[in-house]
């Protein structure tokens, strides 16, 4: 059988009993020749020992249950990001094995579905926000799969019915507004595995694009970088599309809630940013690395509420700190001490 396109990108949702939603986003790579798997072996490593950067794709779903809390008046987060790489053999074929890869990235999302009486679970609002919902639609090449809560029967309202147990769209394809509206009803006998938060799906297919951009633009810019070789039609794309993620986000939250100046800009609302990711945006902008006093004076929050902050943060591995004089340098992992020691130097 032919090898899985790379743009291919699968979003499943297992729906948990307490109303959380375990969700996990894959991308496939395809490996052609014995190159290509020296190459995704290289990058699995690091990948998986979080070497290379997933902050943005989940930081998108974290906007999103941000926006939805916002609109339903029930807390919502997203939590215990994992992320794996696979390498598959599909020695089927009598010819020659099929061999691609696979990135996965999982994450709990808390509180999804809404728990009635009696356990009557509820799926939906979580995609409503104060301009209506952000979830547009499933992109080509991509799939999403809803499975339902264990000790729960197939749900007795669901815009489609389930396939084998699941509900299951793929694209392209659109949702209005309003269009998730999900019941499960607590099963008194074993269930089956069947539709899950369905809305969760949604949100999963709405934001896979740039999640699968970011996880295929990663792997080839890797790649490009480990080879040092110069950039190609094909390379030229795959680092397109890494900086592309930034936009698809934007396109796929286009109806979160924004300020004038946002929207007009194309930045991102920072009310809708968790305080790391104030600062890990705020970094971007300035090349990677600013000044500790220059984020106090960026942010308006108080010197200790940004030296605690920092601090936590640099404990987590989400910003490295150096000491120079009088001075905090604040930099992103991967610009290192180096460079900020250069950048001084040539003051």
């Amino acid at each position: 059988g032919a090898q899985p396109p790379a743009e291919e990108t699968r979003l499943e949702v297992q729906m948990q009993d307490d109303g959380d939603a375990r969700w996990t986003i894959v991308a496939t790579v395809p490996l052609e020749d014995e190159a290509d798997v020296r190459h995704f072996r290289a990058f699995a490593e690091t990948y998986e020992q979080g070497e290379q950067d997933f902050r943005l794709g989940v930081s998108a779903f974290r906007r999103a249950a941000d926006a939805a809390s916002n609109a339903t008046g029930r807390e919502m987060s997203v939590s215990n990001a994992t992320r794996s790489a696979e390498l598959i053999e599909n020695t089927s074929s009598a010819e020659a094995a099929d061999r691609y890869g696979e990135l996965r990235v999982s994450f709990t999302w808390t509180s999804f579905a809404r728990i009635g009486d009696e356990g009557t679970m509820y799926v939906g609002d979580a995609f409503r926000t104060g301009n209506g919902t952000w979830l547009s639609g499933l992109g080509p090449n991509q799939t999403l799969v809803i499975r339902s809560p264990p000790g729960y029967s197939a749900p007795t309202t669901s815009p489609i019915g389930p396939r084998e147990g699941d509900l299951r769209w793929e694209g392209p394809r659109t949702f209005e507004p309003g269009y998730f509206d999900i019941v499960y009803e607590p099963s008194s006998g074993p269930v089956g595995p069947f539709d899950g938060d369905l809305s969760r799906a949604m949100l999963a297919g709405a934001l896979a694009l740039s999640a699968a951009a970011l996880l295929l633009g990663l792997y080839l810019l890797y790649r490009r970088r480990r080879d040092g070789a110069p950039d190609t039609p094909a390379t030229e794309a795959a680092a397109e599309a890494a900086r592309a993620d930034d936009a698809d986000e934007a396109t796929a939250t286009a109806d979160l809630p924004t300020d004038d100046a946002g929207a007009a800009s194309g930045d991102p609302d920072l009310a809708l940013l968790s305080d790391e990711e104030r600062v890990e945006y705020l970094l971007e902008e300035s090349g990677g690395r600013m000044k500790q006093a220059d984020i106090v004076k960026e942010t308006g929050w108080s010197n200790a509420k940004v030296s605690q902050l920092l601090s936590s943060m640099a404990d987590d591995d989400r910003v490295d700190k150096l000491r120079i004089g009088r001075e905090n340098l604040i930099s992103l992992p991967e610009e290192g001490v180096g460079d900020l020691e250069t950048d001084r130097s040539e003051q």
